[in-house]
């Protein structure tokens, strides 16, 4: 006779850890649709300066998708330097009724993928006083943040009429 034993739930979580600036950040890598090298030939400038962290439009299949930059988002005193090997990750909005619901980040070098384990999200606690940070989680000696994705993409989304929807 065959025994089955029950298998344990899985209750990991894939991630992508991209390195900005001055800040770690995680992204679930369900909301990640693409990475890319920068390339200047598919970046449009913001025309207004409105908001620091709207960066301009990043070309990607044959749409142009807000880029943000999401270290001035959180910190109005924010310095941008420019960033060396920078690649650009596509993310998935949640935010519907546009025909094309994806945004950019910026970051250095390419995410490193993780795995968080359970004992790992153990760790994970709500960041209260924090704008744009839903969470921190401390690994090692190591502090990572989880935006605050519905407040980022409805900032993305409110961006003023300058930049346009498609390429």
């Amino acid at each position: 006779m065959v025994e089955f034993t029950k298998q344990q739930e899985d209750t990991s979580v894939s991630v992508l850890l991209l390195r900005l600036q001055h800040k770690e950040i995680l992204v679930p890598k369900a909301m990640v649709a693409d990475v890319l090298s920068w390339k200047d030939d598919f970046f449009s400038p913001a025309v207004t300066q409105r908001g620091v962290w709207k960066l301009g439009e990043y070309a990607w299949n044959d749409w142009g998708i807000p880029l943000v930059c999401f270290e001035s988002f959180i910190q109005s005193d924010f310095q941008r330097e420019e960033i060396v090997k920078r690649k650009i990750v596509v993310i998935k909005s949640f935010q519907k009724g546009f025909e094309n619901d994806h945004y950019a980040v910026e970051c250095r070098g390419f995410p490193k993928p993780l795995i968080l384990s359970e004992e790992s999200l153990d760790n994970l606690h709500i960041e209260d006083d924090q704008d744009w940070i839903a969470h921190s989680i401390s690994i090692g000696s190591r502090v990572l943040d989880v935006p605050d994705f519905a407040a980022l993409q409805s900032a993305v989304w409110s961006m003023d009429e300058s930049i346009s929807r498609s390429a």
